[in-house]
This record gives C-alpha cells, structure tokens and sequence, in this order.
C-alpha cells in the first residue's frame, strides 16, 4: 500500500491540471447555446455565478477531504454511513463517473462525426476515443498527471486562435447588463454547472498529493478559477461575434467563429481548433474513467490498484456509448445526468460533511480511539 501510494503521489501543482483537464471537456463547445437559451446575452454573468458556486462546493469537499486526508471517498462511506449504505453509495458513485464517462465519447463522437468524419460509423470513432484512453489510464496517476499537465497547453492554444474573432466583435450585444432579469440568470446558471462537472477528483486525489491541506484548497481554487475564466472568454466571445437569432441556431458557436477566420497560410481552422479540444475532451474521459476504475477496485478489492479495474471501466464505457447514443435516449440521459451531479458531486459531499462533523468522525479521531 505504501508503496502503491507512493508511486501516485503527486505535487500540488499536479493537482491543478488534473481537476482542470477533468473539468474542460466536450462541455467547452455546446456551454453556450446551452446557457444562451436562458440567459441570451447575460450568459456571461451566469457562468461566473456558476464559478463561485462551484468554489462554494471545492471549500466543501476540501472540509471533507482533511478529516480524511489520507483515504479517498472510497475508503470512508462505509466508515461514515456504515457498511451497507456506504457500499451502495460507493457503487452508485462508479455508475456515476461511468455515466459521465460515456455520456463525454457520445458527444465526442457527434461532433467529430458532425464535422469531419461524416460518413464513418459512429461507434467507430466511439472505440477510437476509448482505445486511446485506455493506454493511459491504465498507468499510475503520476503519470495521468503528467500527460494532463503537458496537454493542458493546448487550452492555451484554443484561448489564442479564439482571440482572432476579436477583430470582428460587437460590444453592443451585451447591453444592456442584466436585461434577462435575476430567474433568466438562475436557469443559466444551471445549464452551466454541468459543464463545471470534474472538480469531484478532489475527492479521489486528495490522500495521494503531497503538501499541506491549504496547499490542496488553494490547487483546487486555483484549478476553478482557470477553468471559469476559460468558460466565461467562451461564453463571451461567441457572444459579441454573433447576433442574437444567429447564436440561437449554433449549437457550437466557437467552431463556426474558427471555421470563419481568415489566414493566409491556413485552410479550415476549425479542423486545428477541433483537434486541440480533441486532445481536451480526452482528458476528461480519462479523469471519469480514473475514477470509475478507482472506485471498482475498491468495491471488490479493498486497496487494490485500479489497473485491474480499467479495462471492465471502458467496456462498461463503451456499451453504455453504443447503447445511448440514439437522439431518443440521448435528452433523457442528459437529464438523469445533469440530477445526478447535484447529488453526487454537492449532495452527499453536504451530507458527509455534516455526518462526520455531528458524530465526531474524522481520521485522526479514530487513530486516536
């Protein structure tokens, strides 16, 4: 175990990428037709409201974590709800990143199919993602962090070649600030957070990064802080490029905006464009399946290494993908999910907390006893 832990160790600063990576995902490119059905041209305010919630949930977790700071969620449900509640939690939470897992290849999946490879099958493109992603995580979480690290440059990439549209921009779409009213907000608000879904890693990485409990809190803040002003740059920008009728009929309105620059030397932008958040959306499958793989071997194997786990992880994934991906079941699975990242991501973090705290519970308060 020491051992096993020791090769996972990660700094601080590790921890940064790995939540960002697991928060910016296939959410980057639909967030705004999504908040905009809302919001319209408050859509930015929502997404910032949505930031400092989730910041609101980090401390949360982060409160949870250091009474726990050397077990993962995993290890303390039985400990905090008991044997058998704790164990049904604790799948239901595999499910979850599951759910999330197939739900990011789904979406992966229509968009690349959607804009390059039209007439290739789908589930296709489906094993592809799921292949590649399977090499990585079947590593230990040092070395995920790493690749998260080295790609998190290309969230840079996509913030430089977005920047272009400001050359044709119209600040007058904004205004006036506020115009939807406070309930249009709210709902946006909503449509958001789904899109900040990721930051739960913190539950599972805690007890494996090195440091102090403010040095983990002030990583996962600085992560939020990253992948809001990414999400409200996105948000904003498509906002004062297009006019209010056209961004209601873009489903993903950062593609179009590349797809209209103009370079001398280069052809079809967005082909560059997709293929960074390509890259991205890849992260994020591999953080959920990380957690999800986690989460069985510790189901059936108490401590066990989740390498094991991986491979049932992506089957499980893909079939899930293959089997949703039909528009029919698609909107109610968006649903089921956009309910279950309220319990699972804020709810039972809520309800732990308050459990350990009422009944004394902590790491240390047991070592003692």
């Amino acid at each position: 175990m020491e051992m096993t832990k020791q090769n996972n160790l990660l700094t601080s600063g590790q921890l940064i990428f790995m939540i960002i990576q697991t928060q910016i995902g296939v959410g980057l490119l639909g967030l705004t037709n999504q908040v905009h059905e809302d919001a319209k041209g408050d859509s930015w305010i929502s997404v910032i409201v949505a930031g400092l919630l989730v910041q609101v949930f980090i401390s949360i977790m982060w409160m949870l974590s250091k009474r726990f700071e050397n077990q993962t969620i995993y290890d303390y449900l039985p400990k905090v709800l008991g044997r058998y509640i704790g164990t049904i939690i604790h799948f239901c939470y595999v499910v979850y990143f599951m759910l999330v897992a197939s739900f990011i290849v789904i979406q992966f999946s229509k968009t690349v199919q959607n804009w390059v490879l039209i007439d290739t099958p789908r589930w296709i493109v489906m094993g592809m993602m799921c292949c590649v992603c399977f090499y990585l995580v079947k590593e230990n979480l040092r070395t995920i962090a790493r690749f998260f690290v080295l790609v998190f440059f290309c969230n840079i990439a996509v913030i430089v070649i977005a920047a272009y549209a400001y050359i044709h921009v119209n600040f007058l779409y904004l205004l006036p600030v506020g115009q939807e009213g406070i309930w249009n907000i709210t709902k946006g608000v909503h449509r958001a957070m789904t899109s900040f879904a990721g930051y739960e890693m913190l539950l599972i990485c805690y007890p494996f990064v090195g440091g102090t409990n403010k040095q983990k809190f002030k990583a996962a803040s600085i992560a939020n802080l990253f992948t809001t002003i990414l999400y409200t740059f996105a948000v904003l920008t498509s906002i004062i490029v297009f006019s209010p009728p056209e961004l209601a009929l873009l489903p993903q309105p950062l593609l179009y905006m590349v797809k209209a620059l103009s370079f001398t030397v280069i052809e079809r932008p967005d082909l560059y464009f997709l293929s960074l958040w390509a890259v991205v959306a890849a992260t994020s499958f591999m953080g959920y399946t990380y957690m999800a793989s986690r989460g069985l071997a510790n189901l059936f194997q108490a401590h066990s290494s989740h390498q094991r786990a991986v491979p049932y992880a992506v089957g499980i994934t893909f079939t899930l993908a293959v089997i949703f991906q039909n528009p029919r079941y698609l909107y109610l699975y968006q649903w089921i999910l956009s309910a279950s990242d309220y319990i699972f991501v804020i709810g039972v973090p809520i309800i732990l907390l308050l459990i350990s705290v009422m009944l004394h519970k902590s790491q240390v308060k047991e070592r003692i006893g």
